[in-house]
């Protein structure tokens, strides 16, 4: 029995990105890539470029992986961008956003904070700072 060393999330804006590409007719397997990503992923098989590295509420890896649209044949150059987060020291993968290359040419460092910033909260464990759930 395989047992995941990650445990992978993602977030609404992935989420919502996601659900946006795969509606249109050339992007069908899509899908498909996505959840052997969360599978590689989820075993620590990670892939792209590193684009940021922080230490700061925690520290975290944030790569930029280029994927292929195989629907239209065109190669990782006009495919996807991937945007994810490591945070190894809790063994967690967040997909933070997905992007068709020849939409956008590129996303923001300022877009991909906000993105960060909106789920770091969501990563840290409850009793990092000591008040496990507290309603003071």
């Amino acid at each position: 029995m395989q047992i995941d060393i990650y445990e992978v999330h993602d977030t609404p804006e992935f989420d919502k990105r996601l659900n946006r590409l795969t509606t249109k007719k050339h992007f069908k397997t899509l899908p498909k890539q996505v959840r052997e990503l969360f599978i590689a992923f989820g075993k620590g098989e990670f892939e792209g470029e590193r684009i940021r590295h922080a230490e700061e509420p925690i520290a975290y890896d944030v790569y930029k992986m280029r994927l292929p649209n195989p629907d239209i044949n065109v190669g990782k150059s006009n495919g996807y961008r991937v945007i994810y987060m490591v945070v190894t020291e809790f063994r967690i993968v967040v997909f933070i956003t997905i992007y068709y290359k020849k939409e956008e040419a590129d996303v923001s460092d300022k877009y991909i904070d906000g993105l960060i910033d909106g789920c770091i909260l969501d990563i840290l464990p409850d009793n990092e700072d000591g008040a496990e759930g507290t309603d003071e």
